[in-house]
């Protein structure tokens, strides 16, 4: 073979090697993408967020069962969640104090139930995301039902009595009678012990269809839309979050759990 003969040949040699590296290269380069992307996935769909639950339970939001299971609307709308987005919640029950702490370090990534007024600019603010509104609260007025004057607003109650939750917000031209949760005020007011009482609209729906209680409810005097606080350290779970409440709203899902719990359609157990 010549020397001319032998040069060609070593060059297409050289060139099939380069092509082959460069196949290999490219080869290469998409398995690891492909692994990284497994990965990630995987990474997500096996996560678990932890959910700090205020303790004590304020039905029909969320409360513990006799078999300490977790019930109520919020935790509901977050299984709703979770189912959709193959997410696995671990509730944690803590008092309000010791679920702050606990969000503020960081073992905890989300927080149930945060109405809008409730964001604040506190020490969480500069670690808290906020999905969007998956709810309404709204507060109402709930009185006897001889009761003949149009009770409908704050204002028509200036100087009568009014029983209310100890430090919630009352307007100073009432006269306040606190107690240390709703569940009292239904009561007195059903009892007649109390003509007039303070409450969110689901918790006055529920005790009165659950308990029987006999009492009139207003329209809303004020409404506070309801969202999830979550850990910044969970951003990436935030977009995922909203288009899941956006698809469920849409489904009607998430008005079918509400009225699982007021409309008396199915028995809840405590």
């Amino acid at each position: 073979m010549s020397c001319r003969a032998i040069v060609e040949r070593v060059r297409l040699n050289l060139s099939q090697c380069v092509v082959f590296s460069l196949v290999l290269s490219r080869q290469l380069i998409t398995y690891i993408l492909l692994a990284g992307c497994l990965l990630i996935s995987v990474n997500v769909r096996g996560e678990t967020l932890k959910v700090g639950m205020p303790q004590p339970g304020v039905i029909p939001f969320f409360w513990q069962n006799d078999a300490g299971q977790y019930q109520g609307i919020y935790a509901d709308t977050l299984r709703l969640i979770a189912e959709d987005l193959q997410l696995d919640l671990e509730f944690i029950p803590l008092s309000q104090a010791r679920l702050q702490r606990h969000f503020e370090r960081g073992a905890i990534d989300l927080e149930a139930g945060v109405t809008v007024n409730q964001r604040g600019a506190g020490k969480l603010q500069h670690i808290s995301l906020f999905t969007r509104p998956f709810g309404i609260v709204n507060e109402v007025i709930i009185y006897r039902p001889e009761l003949s004057f149009p009770v409908f607003i704050l204002k028509d109650l200036k100087g009568r009595r009014i029983a209310a939750v100890r430090g919630t917000s009352v307007p100073n031209n009432l006269i306040r009678e606190d107690f240390s949760n709703q569940w009292q005020i239904a009561q007195r007011v059903h009892r007649g012990w109390n003509d007039i009482g303070l409450m969110k609209e689901a918790v006055a729906l529920y005790y009165r269809l659950s308990s029987q209680l006999d009492y009139k409810i207003s329209l809303p005097y004020a409404s506070n839309p309801v969202v999830f606080r979550l850990h910044k350290d969970k951003q990436h779970w935030l977009e995922r979050i909203n288009s899941s409440i956006h698809r469920l709203e849409k489904a009607g899902r998430l008005e079918q759990l509400v009225c699982k719990y007021l409309c008396g359609t199915e028995t809840v157990t405590h």
